[in-house]
C-alpha cells in the first residue's frame, strides 16, 4: 500500500475580527509570526502560514507534528484574530511516514464506542497521532507513537484527557425502542418465569461439571471452578439462590 485517502487534521484556522475590512488595510500580523517562529525553534518542526481574506491559517506537512501545533494554537492569542480557531482537515494521499498516522487515525476512529463523549459531552472526537522523541536526541521517528483525542467543539476545542472514554460503561436510553414495539415478541412479562427449578443436587452437579474451566459465567466475573471446587454445603446453598432467580423471585 503506497497511500491512503483519509480525513485526517493538518492545521487550525483564525478568522479576521473584523470580517470586512479589506485584506490590504490590515495591520501586520507580525506578533503571529514571531510566535510561530519561536514554536518551530522548540519543537524542530516545519508549519506553513497561510493569510487571506478570511484569516489566517498554520498547517502541517506531517501529521505527527499536530501536537506541537496544538500546544501553540492553544495559547496563541492576537487582536486582530478570534480566539477561537477552528480545525483544518485534509483527505488528500498521504504517503510515507504520514500514510501510517492515517492509517492510525482510520483504525482509532472506528475503534470509538458509538456514544462515546468528551468531559463535557460532545461527540465526534478526532484522533491525532503523535511521536514522543526518546532521550538523548534520537531521532523523533524512532520515539513511542500514541494518540491523543481532540474534541473539535467549540466549547472545548482541545484534547481530551479521559479519551473520550468517560461514559464507555454508559448505556443509552432506548425507551424510543420500547415505544416502537421492538422488543414486544421477544420480551418476557413481568412476573414470568426465565427458567424452572433445579429439581435435584445431581443435576446441579451435572450443570456445573459442564462450565468451562476458567471462564466467568456473568458480571460477577466468579469463575465455574468456584463451583467446581466448593464443599458441598457452599454448592447446595447455591442452588437456593439459583431457583429463586429462575423461579422470579
Amino acid at each position: 500500500m503506497g497511500e491512503v485517502y483519509w480525513e485526517c487534521p493538518i492545521g487550525f484556522r483564525w478568522a479576521w475580527r473584523d470580517a470586512d475590512a479589506n485584506l490590504a488595510d490590515r495591520p501586520t500580523t507580525q506578533g503571529v509570526l514571531t510566535s510561530l517562529q519561536t514554536q518551530i525553534c522548540k519543537m524542530g518542526e516545519k508549519y506553513s502560514l497561510q493569510i487571506d481574506e478570511e484569516g489566517i491559517a498554520v498547517t502541517v506537512e506531517t501529521l505527527t507534528h499536530m501536537k506541537g501545533l496544538l500546544e501553540w494554537a492553544t495559547i496563541m492569542q492576537d487582536s486582530q484574530l478570534k480566539q477561537q480557531p477552528s480545525l483544518v482537515l485534509s483527505k488528500k494521499p498521504w504517503r510515507d511516514q504520514n500514510l501510517v498516522a492515517a492509517a492510525e487515525s482510520f483504525f482509532q476512529t472506528n475503534a470509538y464506542h458509538p456514544f462515546a463523549t468528551c468531559i463535557h459531552g460532545h461527540t465526534g472526537p478526532i484522533p491525532m497521532s503523535q511521536t514522543d522523541s526518546r532521550p538523548g536526541g534520537e531521532n523523533p521517528a524512532s520515539g513511542q507513537r500514541n494518540i491523543t483525542h481532540f474534541c473539535p467543539h467549540e466549547e472545548c476545542n482541545s484534547q481530551d484527557p479521559l479519551n473520550f472514554r468517560s461514559n464507555r460503561s454508559a448505556v443509552r436510553d432506548v425507551a424510543f425502542l420500547e415505544e416502537a414495539g421492538i422488543f414486544t415478541y421477544r420480551t418476557i412479562d413481568r412476573g414470568e418465569k426465565i427458567g424452572y427449578p433445579v429439581a435435584t443436587f445431581r443435576e446441579f452437579n451435572i450443570f456445573v461439571s459442564r462450565m468451562a474451566n476458567r471462564k466467568a459465567s456473568g458480571e460477577d466475573k466468579m469463575p465455574a471452578d468456584l463451583f467446581k471446587k466448593a464443599p458441598e454445603n457452599f454448592r447446595r446453598r447455591a442452588i437456593c439462590i439459583v431457583n429463586l432467580i429462575l423461579t422470579g423471585h
